[in-house]
C-alpha cells in the first residue's frame, strides 16, 4: 500500500468537507488510542483549525498522558491545532447516578 497516496488522499478528502460545508475547521476527541491520533493528525494536516479535545472520565494515567504528548505534538508541529480538556468524571458521575439500576 501506498501511505503516502493513503495519507493525501484522505487529507484531501477532509479539505473537501471543510470547503462545501459551513464548518470552519475540526474538533477531534484525542483519547490517547490510535483512531484519534490519526483522525487528529489527518485533520490538522488540511491547514484548518483543529480544536483537540481531551475529555478524560476515570481514565488511566497512562492514557491521559499518551493523548497530552500526542496533543504537544501536534501543536508544536502544526500552527493551526489547539486544545482544551474538559474533565469529565463528575458529569458522568453525575449521569450515572440518575440512571436506573
Amino acid at each position: 500500500m501506498n501511505t503516502e497516496a493513503v495519507i493525501e488522499h484522505i487529507t484531501q478528502w477532509l479539505k473537501s468537507y471543510i470547503d462545501n460545508s459551513p464548518c470552519k475547521g475540526f474538533v477531534v476527541g484525542v483519547s490517547g488510542g490510535i483512531d484519534s491520533a490519526v483522525s487528529s493528525t489527518l485533520a490538522a494536516r488540511t491547514g484548518y483549525p483543529v480544536l483537540c479535545l481531551e475529555m478524560p472520565i476515570h481514565q488511566h494515567e497512562s492514557q491521559v498522558s499518551r493523548a497530552r504528548e500526542h496533543i504537544n505534538f501536534l501543536e508544536a508541529t502544526y500552527p493551526n491545532v489547539s486544545s482544551v480538556e474538559v474533565e469529565l468524571t463528575d458529569t458522568y458521575e453525575t449521569f450515572r447516578a440518575a440512571l436506573p439500576n
